[in-house]
Order: structure tokens, then C-alpha cells, then sequence
């Protein structure tokens, strides 16, 4: 219910969102269905997944597998929000990754960050906000309880190198990123 409530009213302004997440990537001018590769060098990629999502998924109805995973990332969604120097990429089953040190990734939330001092990002490297992401994130998921009544605890692992990003495919187009750094 809370799930699907949220997303109906989201799926509204789903075009809306796939354009300014193309305009934050300076993408807004390319025609969906032509070739968009760009090189980023020393960006920080982090990754969580949660520790025994697997048995309790199989323990538990859809429904609140679903309605778990959509508060653990909605409050990891806030965490990226706080930080101009990240980017969400895409949550895959129980894993969410992250992104920081994307060139010309969300440049106009960072002039506004770097004059808000509650912004955490603002003068930090890339690694280091990717690392203060995942600690925040552990403690975050250390406060939720899984629908099997065990604790969430999460494990986040980083690497830092060069990816290549892109928008991949025309329905439902993707911000993709790709590359050793990210396998």
C-alpha cells in the first residue's frame, strides 16, 4: 500500500525525472538511441547489500520484502541527497550503489551545497564522501528491523577507478556506469 502509493504518485512525473537526470549528466541535447559514452576517471564506486536478504525473502511474503527494501532505500536515497558529490546509480534486488567523483554529475546542486554548510560533500574527495556514505548507511540499516525480526545489518565495499558512463537503451532509458571498477 505504501509502496504503491508512492510510486503511482511518482510514476506521474517519471518522464520529468529521466530528463533532469539527463540534463544533471549534461545529456538534455542527445537524442535518446544514439551512442553516449563518456570516461571518468578516479570515481568511487560503493555498493551495499544486505546480510541475509536471501532466507528472509524466502521466509517472508513479496509484500514485505517490498515494503522493507523501499524504507531501508528511501533512507539511503536521503543520505545521497545530503552529498552533491554523490549519485545513486540503481538498486538491483537488495543492493544499492553509489557513485561519487562522476564529472558533471549534479554540478548546480553542488554550487548550492558548497554554500550550505549542513551539506556534508562540499569540500570533501570523492572517496572520502563515498566512504562517509557507507558508514552512514550502516548505521542507518543497523536501525531497522527486517520482516523476519532479525536486525538489518548491510555490507558496503568500495573501489575507486576509471568507468565509463551512458545512457543505455530507449524505453526506459538507464544512466549506466561501466567497467573494472565496477564489477
Amino acid at each position: 500500500p505504501a509502496v504503491a502509493k508512492d510510486l503511482i504518485r511518482k510514476q506521474s512525473g517519471q518522464d520529468l525525472t529521466i530528463s533532469k537526470s539527463a540534463r544533471d549528466f549534461g545529456l538534455g541535447h542527445m537524442n535518446l538511441g544514439s551512442l553516449v559514452a563518456q570516461m571518468h576517471h578516479e570515481v568511487t564506486i560503493l555498493f551495499t547489500d544486505i546480510v541475509g536478504f536471501t532466507s528472509m525473502s524466502q521466509t517472508v511474503a513479496p509484500q514485505q520484502v517490498m515494503e522493507f527494501l523501499h524504507e531501508l532505500f528511501v533512507r539511503f536515497d536521503e543520505l545521497v541527497d545530503r552529498d552533491s558529490l554523490l549519485w545513486k546509480v540503481e538498486t538491483i534486488g537488495d543492493a544499492f550503489m553509489v557513485a561519487s567523483g562522476l564529472e558533471g554529475v549534479r554540478t548546480k546542486s553542488r554550487e548550492l551545497a558548497i554554500s550550505d554548510p549542513s551539506s556534508i560533500g562540499s569540500s570533501l574527495c570523492p572517496a572520502t564522501a563515498a566512504a562517509l556514505f557507507g558508514k552512514s548507511a550502516l548505521a542507518e540499516a543497523r536501525t531497522l528491523t527486517m520482516p523476519n525480526s532479525m536486525q538489518c545489518q548491510i555490507r558496503a565495499g568500495v573501489h575507486t577507478g576509471d568507468v565509463c558512463s551512458g545512457v543505455v537503451g530507449t524505453r526506459m532509458p538507464r544512466y549506466c556506469l561501466f567497467g573494472d571498477t565496477v564489477n
